[in-house]
Protein backbone atom coordinates (compact mmCIF):
# COMPACT_ATOMS: atom_id res chain seq x y z
CA UNK A 1 0.00 0.00 0.00
CA UNK A 2 1.45 3.29 -1.12
CA UNK A 3 3.14 5.55 1.41
CA UNK A 4 1.24 8.75 1.94
CA UNK A 5 -1.78 7.60 -0.06
CA UNK A 6 -3.58 5.24 2.26
CA UNK A 7 -6.50 7.54 2.95
CA UNK A 8 -10.13 7.19 2.08
CA UNK A 9 -10.65 7.28 -1.63
CA UNK A 10 -6.91 7.08 -2.31
CA UNK A 11 -4.82 4.58 -4.21
CA UNK A 12 -3.25 2.37 -1.59
CA UNK A 13 -1.49 0.11 -4.00
CA UNK A 14 -3.41 -2.62 -2.28
CA UNK A 15 -7.02 -1.84 -3.12
CA UNK A 16 -9.30 1.17 -3.48
CA UNK A 17 -10.31 2.76 -0.19
CA UNK A 18 -13.86 3.76 0.59
CA UNK A 19 -14.85 3.93 4.24
CA UNK A 20 -18.37 2.64 4.46
CA UNK A 21 -19.68 -0.14 2.29
CA UNK A 22 -22.97 -1.69 3.31
CA UNK A 23 -23.10 -5.04 1.54
CA UNK A 24 -26.75 -5.55 2.37
CA UNK A 25 -27.90 -2.12 1.28
CA UNK A 26 -26.94 0.63 -1.14
CA UNK A 27 -23.39 0.20 -2.34
CA UNK A 28 -20.98 3.05 -1.67
CA UNK A 29 -18.03 1.14 -3.11
CA UNK A 30 -17.11 -2.07 -4.85
CA UNK A 31 -16.78 -4.62 -2.04
CA UNK A 32 -14.10 -6.61 -3.83
CA UNK A 33 -11.97 -3.46 -4.14
CA UNK A 34 -12.44 -2.28 -0.57
CA UNK A 35 -9.32 -1.63 1.46
CA UNK A 36 -9.00 0.85 4.25
CA UNK A 37 -4.89 -8.74 4.56
CA UNK A 38 0.62 -28.14 8.40
CA UNK A 39 1.56 -31.40 9.09
CA UNK A 40 5.16 -31.45 10.17
CA UNK A 41 5.26 -27.64 10.43
CA UNK A 42 8.29 -26.51 12.41
CA UNK A 43 7.53 -23.33 14.33
CA UNK A 44 9.81 -20.90 16.01
CA UNK A 45 10.41 -21.17 19.72
CA UNK A 46 13.18 -18.86 20.88
CA UNK A 47 13.18 -18.91 24.68
CA UNK A 48 15.75 -16.13 24.77
CA UNK A 49 13.31 -13.85 22.97
CA UNK A 50 9.97 -14.60 24.57
CA UNK A 51 10.40 -17.10 27.37
CA UNK A 52 8.29 -19.65 25.53
CA UNK A 53 9.29 -22.41 23.18
CA UNK A 54 5.82 -22.86 21.71
CA UNK A 55 4.84 -26.17 20.14
CA UNK A 56 7.64 -26.15 17.57
CA UNK A 57 10.99 -27.90 17.70
CA UNK A 58 13.47 -25.54 16.08
CA UNK A 59 13.44 -21.82 15.19
CA UNK A 60 13.13 -21.06 11.49
CA UNK A 61 16.70 -20.32 10.38
CA UNK A 62 17.56 -17.27 8.31
CA UNK A 63 17.63 -17.91 4.59
CA UNK A 64 15.54 -18.09 1.46
CA UNK A 65 13.36 -21.08 2.36
CA UNK A 66 10.68 -21.79 4.97
CA UNK A 67 10.02 -25.28 6.41
CA UNK A 68 6.64 -26.79 5.56
CA UNK A 69 5.68 -30.44 5.95
CA UNK A 70 9.22 -31.71 6.29
CA UNK A 71 10.70 -29.76 3.36
CA UNK A 72 12.02 -26.25 2.77
CA UNK A 73 10.13 -24.08 0.30
CA UNK A 74 9.68 -20.76 -1.47
CA UNK A 75 6.13 -19.73 -0.50
CA UNK A 76 4.34 -18.91 -3.74
CA UNK A 77 0.87 -17.55 -3.08
CA UNK A 78 -1.45 -14.57 -3.49
CA UNK A 79 -3.54 -12.09 -1.58
CA UNK A 80 -7.19 -13.06 -1.76
CA UNK A 81 -7.53 -10.72 0.30
CA UNK A 82 -11.27 -10.49 0.89
CA UNK A 83 -14.57 -10.94 -0.84
CA UNK A 84 -16.05 -8.08 1.20
CA UNK A 85 -13.65 -5.98 3.25
CA UNK A 86 -14.20 -6.68 6.94
CA UNK A 87 -17.22 -8.88 6.31
CA UNK A 88 -15.80 -12.23 5.29
CA UNK A 89 -15.60 -13.51 8.88
CA UNK A 90 -18.59 -12.67 11.07
CA UNK A 91 -21.61 -10.47 10.62
CA UNK A 92 -22.91 -7.11 11.79
CA UNK A 93 -25.95 -4.86 11.61
CA UNK A 94 -25.61 -4.78 7.82
CA UNK A 95 -26.43 -8.47 7.71
CA UNK A 96 -24.85 -11.88 7.27
CA UNK A 97 -22.60 -11.89 4.20
CA UNK A 98 -19.50 -13.85 5.19
CA UNK A 99 -17.63 -16.71 3.58
CA UNK A 100 -20.30 -19.32 4.32
CA UNK A 101 -22.84 -17.36 2.24
CA UNK A 102 -20.54 -17.40 -0.84
CA UNK A 103 -18.87 -20.79 -0.49
CA UNK A 104 -19.35 -21.97 -4.07
CA UNK A 105 -18.08 -18.73 -5.59
CA UNK A 106 -15.02 -18.65 -3.31
CA UNK A 107 -14.30 -22.32 -3.95
CA UNK A 108 -14.22 -21.55 -7.67
CA UNK A 109 -11.62 -18.84 -7.10
CA UNK A 110 -9.50 -21.16 -4.94
CA UNK A 111 -9.63 -23.71 -7.74
CA UNK A 112 -8.36 -21.02 -10.10
CA UNK A 113 -5.47 -20.26 -7.74
CA UNK A 114 -4.62 -23.92 -7.23
CA UNK A 115 -4.63 -24.49 -11.00
CA UNK A 116 -2.13 -21.63 -11.32
CA UNK A 117 0.35 -23.08 -8.84
CA UNK A 118 -0.51 -20.79 -5.93
CA UNK A 119 -0.14 -22.63 -2.62
CA UNK A 120 -0.63 -19.88 -0.01
CA UNK A 121 -3.50 -17.41 0.37
CA UNK A 122 -3.33 -14.31 2.55
CA UNK A 123 -6.85 -13.43 3.78
CA UNK A 124 -7.96 -10.50 5.98
CA UNK A 125 -10.15 -11.26 9.01
CA UNK A 126 -11.20 -8.48 11.43
CA UNK A 127 -9.76 -5.54 9.42
CA UNK A 128 -11.13 -2.30 10.98
CA UNK A 129 -13.40 -4.01 13.52
CA UNK A 130 -16.66 -3.63 11.63
CA UNK A 131 -17.67 -7.28 12.04
CA UNK A 132 -16.74 -10.42 13.91
CA UNK A 133 -15.70 -8.91 17.26
CA UNK A 134 -18.24 -8.25 20.00
CA UNK A 135 -17.59 -5.12 22.08
CA UNK A 136 -19.33 -4.18 25.35
CA UNK A 137 -20.68 -0.70 26.07
CA UNK A 138 -17.22 0.55 27.08
CA UNK A 139 -15.65 -0.63 23.81
CA UNK A 140 -13.91 -3.54 25.49
CA UNK A 141 -13.74 -6.69 23.35
CA UNK A 142 -15.92 -9.39 24.90
CA UNK A 143 -15.90 -12.22 22.38
CA UNK A 144 -16.30 -13.54 18.86
CA UNK A 145 -19.52 -13.32 16.91
CA UNK A 146 -20.87 -16.81 16.29
CA UNK A 147 -20.65 -16.39 12.52
CA UNK A 148 -16.86 -16.02 12.72
CA UNK A 149 -16.35 -19.72 13.37
CA UNK A 150 -18.94 -20.69 10.76
CA UNK A 151 -17.10 -18.60 8.17
CA UNK A 152 -13.70 -19.88 9.31
CA UNK A 153 -14.85 -23.48 9.08
CA UNK A 154 -15.98 -22.81 5.52
CA UNK A 155 -12.75 -21.04 4.58
CA UNK A 156 -10.56 -23.78 6.05
CA UNK A 157 -12.62 -26.42 4.27
CA UNK A 158 -12.26 -24.66 0.92
CA UNK A 159 -8.53 -24.23 1.39
CA UNK A 160 -8.04 -27.87 2.40
CA UNK A 161 -10.10 -29.11 -0.54
CA UNK A 162 -7.80 -27.25 -2.93
CA UNK A 163 -4.48 -28.02 -1.26
CA UNK A 164 -3.91 -24.39 -0.25
CA UNK A 165 -2.51 -22.99 2.98
CA UNK A 166 -4.05 -19.93 4.65
CA UNK A 167 -2.41 -16.93 6.29
CA UNK A 168 -5.26 -15.20 8.16
CA UNK A 169 -4.50 -11.51 8.77
CA UNK A 170 -6.07 -10.74 12.13
CA UNK A 171 -6.16 -6.93 11.98
CA UNK A 172 -5.59 -4.11 9.50
CA UNK A 173 -4.06 -0.70 10.26
CA UNK A 174 -7.54 0.78 9.79
CA UNK A 175 -8.35 -0.73 13.18
CA UNK A 176 -6.61 2.38 14.56
CA UNK A 177 -8.33 4.95 12.33
CA UNK A 178 -10.66 7.47 13.93
CA UNK A 179 -14.14 5.99 14.26
CA UNK A 180 -16.67 6.44 11.50
CA UNK A 181 -20.29 5.40 11.79
CA UNK A 182 -22.15 3.79 8.91
CA UNK A 183 -25.68 3.21 10.17
CA UNK A 184 -25.32 0.96 13.21
CA UNK A 185 -21.84 -0.21 12.26
CA UNK A 186 -18.65 1.41 13.57
CA UNK A 187 -15.63 1.44 11.29
CA UNK A 188 -12.28 1.77 13.02
CA UNK A 189 -12.00 3.70 16.26
CA UNK A 190 -10.30 0.85 18.14
CA UNK A 191 -6.94 2.36 19.10
CA UNK A 192 -7.85 2.08 22.78
CA UNK A 193 -7.83 -1.72 22.49
CA UNK A 194 -4.08 -1.31 21.95
CA UNK A 195 -3.27 1.59 24.29
CA UNK A 196 -5.47 0.51 27.24
CA UNK A 197 -3.87 -2.52 28.95
CA UNK A 198 -7.24 -3.88 30.12
CA UNK A 199 -8.83 -3.64 26.68
CA UNK A 200 -5.67 -4.98 25.04
CA UNK A 201 -5.71 -8.03 27.30
CA UNK A 202 -9.40 -8.55 26.55
CA UNK A 203 -8.72 -8.39 22.80
CA UNK A 204 -6.15 -11.14 23.10
CA UNK A 205 -7.98 -13.29 25.65
CA UNK A 206 -11.55 -12.94 24.37
CA UNK A 207 -10.99 -12.67 20.62
CA UNK A 208 -7.58 -13.87 19.45
CA UNK A 209 -7.01 -16.85 21.76
CA UNK A 210 -10.46 -18.44 21.25
CA UNK A 211 -9.86 -18.28 17.48
CA UNK A 212 -6.39 -19.78 17.83
CA UNK A 213 -7.63 -22.54 20.10
CA UNK A 214 -10.44 -23.44 17.73
CA UNK A 215 -7.94 -24.02 14.90
CA UNK A 216 -4.85 -24.95 16.92
CA UNK A 217 -4.28 -28.20 15.04
CA UNK A 218 -5.57 -27.10 11.64
CA UNK A 219 -2.91 -28.04 9.07
CA UNK A 220 -4.34 -25.67 6.44
CA UNK A 221 -3.37 -22.62 8.52
CA UNK A 222 0.28 -21.98 7.71
CA UNK A 223 0.69 -18.77 9.72
CA UNK A 224 -1.26 -16.15 11.63
CA UNK A 225 -0.50 -12.55 10.72
CA UNK A 226 -0.80 -10.05 13.57
CA UNK A 227 -1.64 -6.97 11.50
CA UNK A 228 -1.42 -5.63 7.98
CA UNK A 229 0.91 -2.62 7.63
CA UNK A 230 0.73 -1.30 11.20
CA UNK A 231 3.36 1.33 10.37
CA UNK A 232 0.65 3.58 8.90
CA UNK A 233 -0.99 3.85 12.34
CA UNK A 234 2.00 4.07 14.72
CA UNK A 235 2.82 7.51 16.10
CA UNK A 236 6.53 7.30 16.92
CA UNK A 237 8.11 4.79 14.57
CA UNK A 238 11.53 5.97 13.36
CA UNK A 239 11.06 7.44 9.87
CA UNK A 240 7.36 6.83 10.32
CA UNK A 241 4.57 8.26 8.21
CA UNK A 242 1.27 7.77 10.07
CA UNK A 243 -1.86 8.26 8.00
CA UNK A 244 -3.70 11.51 8.68
CA UNK A 245 -6.88 9.53 9.44
CA UNK A 246 -5.18 7.40 12.08
CA UNK A 247 -5.51 7.82 15.81
CA UNK A 248 -1.93 6.59 15.84
CA UNK A 249 -0.73 4.49 18.76
CA UNK A 250 2.67 4.47 20.50
CA UNK A 251 5.15 1.89 19.22
CA UNK A 252 5.55 0.42 22.70
CA UNK A 253 1.81 -0.25 22.97
CA UNK A 254 1.69 -1.89 19.56
CA UNK A 255 4.67 -4.02 20.53
CA UNK A 256 2.77 -5.13 23.64
CA UNK A 257 -0.17 -6.30 21.53
CA UNK A 258 2.03 -7.94 18.90
CA UNK A 259 4.08 -9.82 21.49
CA UNK A 260 0.95 -11.07 23.25
CA UNK A 261 -0.46 -12.38 19.97
CA UNK A 262 2.83 -13.94 18.88
CA UNK A 263 3.20 -15.68 22.23
CA UNK A 264 -0.39 -16.95 21.99
CA UNK A 265 0.22 -18.36 18.50
CA UNK A 266 3.35 -20.14 19.72
CA UNK A 267 1.77 -21.52 22.88
CA UNK A 268 -1.64 -22.44 21.46
CA UNK A 269 -0.97 -23.61 17.89
CA UNK A 270 1.48 -25.35 15.60
CA UNK A 271 1.38 -22.49 13.08
CA UNK A 272 3.85 -19.74 12.31
CA UNK A 273 3.35 -16.09 13.20
CA UNK A 274 4.27 -13.10 11.02
CA UNK A 275 3.50 -9.39 10.56
CA UNK A 276 2.79 -7.58 7.30
CA UNK A 277 5.25 -4.69 7.23
CA UNK A 278 4.39 -1.97 4.72
CA UNK A 279 7.93 -1.88 3.27
CA UNK A 280 11.48 -3.12 3.64
CA UNK A 281 11.96 0.47 4.79
CA UNK A 282 10.65 -0.58 8.22
CA UNK A 283 11.37 -4.30 8.30
CA UNK A 284 14.10 -3.98 10.91
CA UNK A 285 11.64 -2.34 13.32
CA UNK A 286 10.33 -5.85 14.06
CA UNK A 287 13.68 -7.49 14.76
CA UNK A 288 15.15 -8.42 18.16
CA UNK A 289 18.08 -6.06 17.55
CA UNK A 290 15.75 -3.07 17.07
CA UNK A 291 13.72 -4.07 20.13
CA UNK A 292 16.83 -4.28 22.28
CA UNK A 293 18.08 -0.89 21.07
CA UNK A 294 14.73 0.69 21.96
CA UNK A 295 14.37 -1.14 25.29
CA UNK A 296 11.39 -3.16 24.04
CA UNK A 297 10.77 -6.85 24.63
CA UNK A 298 11.63 -8.96 21.59
CA UNK A 299 8.88 -9.77 19.10
CA UNK A 300 9.50 -13.38 18.12
CA UNK A 301 8.24 -13.67 14.53
CA UNK A 302 8.85 -16.92 12.65
CA UNK A 303 9.37 -15.17 9.33
CA UNK A 304 9.30 -11.55 8.29
CA UNK A 305 7.04 -10.11 5.63
CA UNK A 306 7.40 -6.85 3.71
CA UNK A 307 5.33 -5.27 0.95
CA UNK A 308 6.56 -3.73 -2.27
CA UNK A 309 5.01 -1.18 -4.63
CA UNK A 310 6.69 1.01 -7.27
CA UNK A 311 6.87 4.11 -5.03
CA UNK A 312 9.70 2.31 -3.21
CA UNK A 313 11.97 2.11 -6.27
CA UNK A 314 15.16 4.13 -6.01
CA UNK A 315 14.69 4.91 -2.31
CA UNK A 316 16.71 3.76 0.65
CA UNK A 317 18.73 4.56 3.76
CA UNK A 318 22.47 5.04 4.06
CA UNK A 319 23.80 4.24 7.54
CA UNK A 320 20.52 5.05 9.26
CA UNK A 321 20.78 4.93 13.04
CA UNK A 322 17.99 2.35 13.36
CA UNK A 323 17.82 0.66 9.97
CA UNK A 324 21.36 0.81 8.63
CA UNK A 325 21.88 0.86 4.86
CA UNK A 326 19.15 -0.66 2.72
CA UNK A 327 16.99 -0.18 -0.35
CA UNK A 328 13.21 -0.17 -0.03
CA UNK A 329 12.70 -2.26 -3.18
CA UNK A 330 13.34 -6.02 -3.06
CA UNK A 331 14.38 -5.75 -6.70
CA UNK A 332 17.33 -3.61 -5.56
CA UNK A 333 17.93 -5.03 -2.08
CA UNK A 334 19.20 -8.53 -1.41
CA UNK A 335 17.91 -10.47 1.54
CA UNK A 336 21.43 -11.44 2.63
CA UNK A 337 22.56 -7.83 2.97
CA UNK A 338 19.69 -7.10 5.38
CA UNK A 339 21.23 -9.40 7.97
CA UNK A 340 17.89 -10.66 9.27
CA UNK A 341 17.54 -13.53 11.73
CA UNK A 342 14.53 -15.04 9.93
CA UNK A 343 13.45 -15.47 6.28
CA UNK A 344 11.61 -12.64 4.53
CA UNK A 345 8.54 -13.08 2.30
CA UNK A 346 7.39 -10.30 -0.04
CA UNK A 347 3.78 -10.36 1.09
CA UNK A 348 2.34 -7.81 -1.36
CA UNK A 349 3.55 -6.77 -4.80
CA UNK A 350 2.20 -6.32 -8.31
CA UNK A 351 2.65 -9.23 -10.74
CA UNK A 352 0.26 -8.31 -13.53
CA UNK A 353 2.75 -9.32 -16.19
CA UNK A 354 6.24 -10.79 -16.61
CA UNK A 355 5.66 -13.14 -13.69
CA UNK A 356 8.66 -15.28 -14.50
CA UNK A 357 11.06 -12.34 -14.57
CA UNK A 358 9.64 -10.80 -11.39
CA UNK A 359 9.70 -14.05 -9.44
CA UNK A 360 13.19 -14.90 -10.65
CA UNK A 361 14.44 -11.56 -9.35
CA UNK A 362 12.96 -12.18 -5.89
CA UNK A 363 14.25 -15.73 -5.80
CA UNK A 364 17.75 -14.70 -6.89
CA UNK A 365 17.76 -11.89 -4.32
CA UNK A 366 17.16 -14.43 -1.57
CA UNK A 367 13.54 -13.87 -0.58
CA UNK A 368 11.49 -16.75 0.80
CA UNK A 369 8.20 -16.20 -1.01
CA UNK A 370 5.94 -13.86 -2.97
CA UNK A 371 2.22 -13.17 -2.55
CA UNK A 372 1.04 -10.79 -5.29
CA UNK A 373 -1.85 -8.37 -4.82
CA UNK A 374 -4.45 -9.56 -5.60
CA UNK A 375 -7.16 -11.87 -6.79
CA UNK A 376 -10.11 -9.58 -6.04
CA UNK A 377 -8.67 -6.08 -6.05
CA UNK A 378 -6.88 -3.45 -8.13
CA UNK A 379 -4.18 -5.39 -9.90
CA UNK A 380 -4.73 -8.45 -12.05
CA UNK A 381 -2.48 -11.47 -11.63
CA UNK A 382 -0.39 -12.95 -14.43
CA UNK A 383 -1.75 -16.39 -13.65
CA UNK A 384 -0.37 -18.11 -16.78
CA UNK A 385 3.08 -16.71 -16.03
CA UNK A 386 2.85 -17.68 -12.37
CA UNK A 387 1.79 -21.20 -13.33
CA UNK A 388 4.71 -21.60 -15.73
CA UNK A 389 7.17 -20.38 -13.10
CA UNK A 390 5.67 -22.66 -10.46
CA UNK A 391 5.98 -25.68 -12.72
CA UNK A 392 9.57 -24.80 -13.59
CA UNK A 393 10.42 -24.47 -9.89
CA UNK A 394 8.28 -27.30 -8.53
CA UNK A 395 11.09 -28.48 -6.25
CA UNK A 396 10.82 -25.33 -4.15
CA UNK A 397 7.33 -23.99 -4.99
CA UNK A 398 5.10 -27.09 -4.89
CA UNK A 399 4.20 -27.38 -1.21
CA UNK A 400 2.92 -30.67 0.19
CA UNK A 401 -0.87 -30.59 0.66
CA UNK A 402 -2.09 -29.52 4.11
Amino acid sequence: MSEGSVTTGGDTGGGSVTQGTNPSGAQTSNDSNFETEAPGLTTSGDPDATGTTGQGVEPVPPGSRIPVGGGDYFLLGANYPWKSYGGDFGSNAWGVYGVHTKADEIAGQFQQMADSGLNVVRWFVFTDGRAGVIFDNSGTPSGLHADVLIDFDTAVGIASDHGIYLVPVLFDFHWMFWAKQEGEVQLGGRSDTITDPVKRAALVEKVVIPLLEQYKDEPAILAWEIMNEPEWSIADLPEGSPDNQANAVPLADFYSLAIAIADAVHSKTSAYVTLGSASIKWIKAWTPAFAAAHKLPALNLDFYQAHYYPWMDGQGFDNHADYGSLKFSPNEQTYEALGLDRPLVIGELVISDDAGKRLDTLLNNGYAGAWPWSLNSDYSLDLPGIKAWSEAHADIADLPAP
